[in-house]
């Protein structure tokens, strides 16, 4: 039977100064709801970030939040990603910044949830051809950038299943690509779409990975997301739709896969 893996990437962020009420309302709305949802089906497993303005809020106002975060990377269910500290455009700061605000995301993750983060969430997801030597040098080998960039040079959606290999100066980095595809699937379209949908690239691209990167926010703060992710049960019943067809579909953290 074909076998289709799917990696899902999910990015929590707050800028920094943002108002408390902000923060709060994102909390009650999504990352608290994602993380209950992950710990009702332990057989899913993805990856997720969370930026550092985002992770001192939730340590001086939820610290048990991230000790349930730290369960979910210490069972294997979740891995999480690096990034810029206070979620910089990369490509705008000196490489010396890169490398300082990554390593710092990263000792953080270290510290305080035990996690060993490979990959990197690319702030906006821009993307500049010289990024490589800075992130490997942080320590990162992966990230995930829109599928648009791919489709510029002249690669179709069928060619995106996977992770491509690129460098800068001998400094290798993988990159995969977010289908634009699924972004505008989940939770747009339902759950029976979404599962019909990935059922056929799994015949079309047996072994491979469909990548799904994009913000937590969108499962709770957009508007209506609310009301379609966890008053609706959607991402309820999109979870027990994975489970269910685990036989052929599998989730996998990005990390893992590039490994």
């Amino acid at each position: 039977m074909p076998r289709l893996y799917l990696g899902l990437a999910i990015h929590n962020h707050q800028p920094v100064g943002n108002f408390d009420w902000v923060f709060q309302e994102a909390y009650d709305r999504a990352y608290l709801p994602f993380v209950e949802l992950l710990e009702r089906h332990p057989s899913v497993r993805l990856s997720l970030h969370y930026t550092g303005p985002l992770l001192d809020w939730l340590r001086a106002n939820h610290p048990g939040f991230l000790a349930r975060v730290a369960v979910l990377v210490a069972r294997g269910q979740v891995e999480l990603m690096t990034g810029g500290y206070y979620e910089p455009i990369l490509a705008a700061i000196p490489d010396a910044d890169k490398v300082g605000q990554i390593l710092k995301l990263t000792q953080t993750l270290r510290d305080e949830l035990g996690a060993e983060p490979t990959g990197l969430w690319l702030a906006e997801r821009v993307w500049e051809p010289h990024l490589p030597k800075p992130l490997r040098e942080a320590g990162v080998s992966w990230t995930v950038v829109d599928d648009s960039h791919f489709k510029m040079v002249g690669l179709q959606d069928e060619d995106l299943f996977g992770y491509y290999l690129t460098e800068e100066q001998g400094f290798p980095l993988k990159l995969f690509a977010s289908s634009q595809v699924l972004r505008y699937t989940i939770p747009w379209r339902t759950v029976e779409e979404a599962v019909e949908y990935l059922r056929g690239e799994a015949v079309a691209h047996d072994g491979k990975i469909a990548v799904m990167g994009d913000d937590g926010e969108k499962f709770g703060v957009w508007p209506g997301t609310y009301e379609t992710c966890w008053e609706q049960g959607w991402m309820e019943r999109f979870f027990e739709a994975l489970e269910r067809e685990s036989d052929w579909l599998t989730t996998v953290p990005l990390g893992e896969y590039a490994r």
